[in-house]
């Protein structure tokens, strides 16, 4: 039988137990959350825990948060405390590294270019930052006042429909929490994890699968113009599900082009919601999980939108959302062997 595991780091505070662990990960939200219960009445070397004039937990302290099984740790938060909430028991808020992303005021005037040299311009010292491949996106011209960074990235999701997210890279025994700045997925650092119906999947009745001529969808699609102004048109289907799509300098024939091929993208035979596995093998936002079959469900393979983390006395488990498929052929029905 596998033994739960956890060990957490919450500024000069660490244990080895808790009430419970909840962490959410979604590519679509710039911030990831993690939301840690614990005993009122816990105390280290006499001081209390998260109450009282003198707290050892404090707003703004980094946490790092590790589960696993037997021992074997795998880091799946890091982050800082936002707020503590005060009862039996006490429960204590954390927010990923875009919690200092969140601080501090700028004013500027982006002349234009290159994203690297805006996320230059925003980043604090100590924050390290990736955008896709050696592929330049280009930033118009930008007036900032009186913004956070996290601000700056929230307008860049606005108008050119750039995500923002952090990930936790791991490079030899080192985990580092790294800000990506780009389309919905990153293409490097992630892993792929296979999970088994009738094996190690333990709830799979979330999930719907649904073919591509049954599903309704139409795509606003929205053009930012140098000149700051903007293009709006919409595709596809009236009565369909509506999905917001950006582009930058487009005429109107180009972006209703664009949209049809982005609206196209959603338009997939394969799943659509969550299930429920073990906290083993452990995935994050923007993996790969493939998915194998029998009589009832078909193979798959798709990049992982959100994951939702829950370990405590309840156990040790992952809700996984498929986002968007990433195999044309491998839908097959058949039953393994």
């Amino acid at each position: 039988m596998l033994i739960i595991s956890s060990h957490i780091e919450i500024g000069q505070w660490q244990f080895d137990y808790c009430v419970d662990v909840e962490i959410i990960q979604d590519i679509s939200t710039l911030t990831d959350t993690c939301k840690i219960t614990i005993p009122r009445k816990t105390s280290w070397q006499g001081k209390n825990i998260g109450i009282g004039d003198d707290p050892v937990i404090k707003r703004g302290d980094k946490v790092v948060v590790k589960l696993g099984y037997d021992g074997n740790l795998k880091t799946r938060f890091i982050g800082y405390v936002k707020e503590i909430k005060a009862g039996m028991p006490v429960t204590i808020f954390c927010e990923d590294s875009m919690f200092l992303l969140k601080k501090g005021k700028l004013t500027f005037n982006f002349p234009g270019g290159d994203i690297r040299s805006l996320l230059d311009m925003i980043m604090p010292e100590g924050i390290t930052y990736k955008t896709p491949g050696d592929k330049s996106i280009s930033v118009p011209q930008f007036r900032f006042t009186n913004v956070s960074p996290a601000k700056v990235l929230e307008e860049l999701k606005s108008r050119m429909g750039l995500f923002s997210y952090f990930r936790n890279v791991t490079t030899g025994n080192d985990v580092e929490s790294v800000l990506y700045v780009g389309l919905a997925y990153w293409t490097d650092a992630r892993n792929t994890e296979t999970f088994q119906f009738g094996f190690n999947i333990i709830d799979p009745y979330e999930l719907v699968y649904k073919r591509m001529e049954d599903i309704r969808l139409k795509a606003k699609a929205i053009s930012w113009q140098r000149n700051n102004t903007k293009i709006e048109t919409e595709v596809g289907d009236e009565d369909g599900e509506q999905r917001t799509v950006h582009a930058y300098n487009l005429t109107l024939a180009q972006l209703q082009v664009y949209a049809k091929a982005e609206l196209e993208r959603y338009k997939y035979t394969g799943y659509r919601g969550n299930l429920e596995t073990f906290g083993e093998p452990a995935v994050e936002k923007n993996d790969i999980i493939n998915l194998i079959g029998n009589q009832y469900h078909p193979d798959g393979k798709y990049l992982i939108k959100e994951v939702r983390i829950k370990s405590g006395t309840g156990g040790y488990r992952q809700s996984i959302s498929p986002g968007q498929i990433i195999n044309d052929t491998g839908n097959s029905t058949a039953t393994p062997s």
